[in-house]
């Protein structure tokens, strides 16, 4: 049978355009999106090599983005299917081998264990390019965060963009967590948010690379974002659901007269804005800042979204807590002029995004009081038990989460 296409607009690169402001003069000096035209349409069959048909999302026979029957590719599951087996019965903490594989666990989130996987040796002709590999468990939730991840990762793939690595497996069911396989995506990361401009804005160029894959009307290919917003009234909701997590006893005044401040807000309204895929996690970490271009890593919450939400949700994340407002000043106009300028290029077939910028100040302002909900969770769920996570959290994790909310709560203030 022959694999539907992806139903995805994929607009045109970004860059370069003409300067003629600071923020300006700088996108004008960038190399233009890592994109390569996007992978043909392959006939699946069991005699097909790996290497032909890895790029087409699979998971047990479906085809994980088009849920259409496709037959396996037999000998790429026979070689990681008892690997995968090994790690789930032998839980590796540091590098140890296994048949023809060297395997090291690696840092990740708390929802997660990520182990880097190098196949060592010769390689069947049919085994394709298996040679260095993420695996990740995922939590098992109402998330699905290993479907998520696949699904993101194969849409920037078809979408011809290099900004992620390229999915290679998918199973949900098969073992006692779900887990994605993908290929091993190295260069640098910090854990400290970007101090150049160059830096901040090949950050934003990452996230437009993104955002420029733009949904149809329907957005049936992927699930909304774990976290996302397209109005006040939907913000407003993403807050009282965190509220409903935490009883009223273990709220403290603060926190209820900051989400009153909010509900008594007169918020701006607008018309439903253009969904686009978004990260939904910008946590400094999943960025590998390579020299051509910036990827990321980590796209367990990922789905439809509005990209100004993205936006607001990258300013207000705790790792760029630190960061001063007149940085994301900067980083709005930056993101804006390429948006602006990217819709003129289209001419009449795409609305200019009038509210844009105050969608985001609007999310922004939003996100701060979230935040604070949310991390007033925390501290009463974790003691108790009630946040089980796959990795454990550090010795100072209460007293760390104790210090954010504080420094949140203030935040949250001065915006009002």
């Amino acid at each position: 049978m022959q694999v539907p296409a992806l139903q995805l607009s994929i607009l045109t690169p970004f860059f370069p355009w003409p300067a003629d402001s600071d923020v300006s003069d700088l996108i004008g000096r960038l190399s233009p999106l890592d994109r390569s035209p996007g992978p043909e349409v392959y006939n699946m069959s069991p005699a097909r090599p790996v290497s032909a048909v890895r790029r087409l999302a699979r998971c047990k026979g479906e085809v994980v983005m088009a849920n259409e029957a496709a037959p396996r590719i037999t000998r790429g599951y026979e070689l990681l299917h008892p690997l995968l087996d090994h790690l789930t019965a032998a839980a590796p903490l540091g590098e140890a081998s296994w048949r023809q594989w060297q395997i090291a666990r690696v840092g990740g989130g708390a929802s997660n264990l990520v182990y880097h996987v190098t196949r060592v040796g010769s390689a069947h002709p049919e085994d394709g390019d298996l040679g260095e590999l993420a695996v990740k468990f995922t939590i098992r939730d109402g998330r699905d965060r290993a479907g998520r991840e696949y699904g993101a990762l194969w849409a920037l793939q078809r979408a011809g963009l290099h900004v992620a690595p390229e999915p290679v497996l998918l199973e949900r069911e098969r073992f006692a967590q779900p887990v994605v396989v993908q290929s091993w995506l190295s260069g640098p990361v910090s854990v400290t948010p970007p101090v150049l401009d160059e830096d901040w804005l090949a950050l934003v160029q990452h996230f437009a690379a993104v955002h420029s894959i733009a949904l149809d009307n329907t957005g049936a290919l992927l699930s909304p974002a774990v976290l996302t917003m397209d109005s006040a009234a939907a913000g407003s909701q993403r807050i009282h659901e965190q509220l409903a997590r935490t009883p009223p006893s273990a709220q403290s005044a603060v926190l209820r007269d900051l989400v009153e401040r909010a509900a008594r807000t007169r918020w701006p309204e607008w018309r439903p804005p253009a969904l686009a895929l978004c990260r939904c996690d910008p946590n400094t970490t999943n960025f590998v800042r390579r020299p051509n271009g910036w990827a990321s890593v980590d796209w367990e919450n990922s789905g439809r979204g509005d990209p100004a939400f993205e936006i607001a949700d990258l300013m207000t994340h705790p790792t760029h807590v630190a960061v001063p407002a007149s940085r994301w000043d900067w980083l709005i106009e930056a993101y804006c002029t390429l948006r602006t300028r990217h819709l003129a290029d289209q001419g009449a077939r795409h609305r200019a995004d009038s509210t844009f910028t105050v969608r985001i100040r609007t999310y922004h302002r939003l996100m701060l009081v979230w935040w604070v909900v949310r991390i007033a969770r925390a501290l009463y769920e974790v003691p108790r038990g009630l946040d089980q996570r796959l990795a454990a959290r550090p010795a100072t994790w209460q007293a760390d989460t104790q210090d954010l909310y504080d420094r949140y709560v203030q935040r949250a203030q001065e915006a009002w």
